[in-house]
């Protein structure tokens, strides 16, 4: 199991989602009793950052970097999702989806 994912289990993945959009690709210390003024607490609030310390309480953690647009559009267009509905989803423009398809495309070399 990934990290990301043992995170998301833990304090939820909207709370996951803000700690990678705020401390993504650094290290972090969780402290054992987490303080409303403590950053991860003011991040992703207290409630979350007492679970997360649960776990990782006095250490240093390594937050992920967040996944990165190209690949959400490209992991999206795999399961399914309309062109349209990608965009939304990712606030681009349907013609971004498109150049990262398309790019995607041309980076697969042929075999034969």
């Amino acid at each position: 199991m990934s990290i990301l994912m043992e995170i998301a289990q833990t304090i939820g993945t909207d709370a996951a989602g803000k700690l990678v959009s705020d401390f993504g690709g650094t290290r972090l210390y969780v402290p054992h009793v987490p303080e409303a003024e403590d950053p991860i607490a003011r991040s992703i609030g207290i409630a979350a950052a007492q679970k997360l310390a649960r776990i990782y309480g006095g250490d240093r953690m390594d937050v992920p970097n967040p996944v990165s647009k190209r690949e959400q559009i490209l992991a999206m267009r795999a399961a399914g999702r309309t062109i349209e509905a990608i965009a939304r989803a990712l606030h681009c423009t349907s013609r971004r989806v498109y150049q990262v398809l398309a790019e995607s495309r041309r980076t697969v070399a042929p075999t034969g």
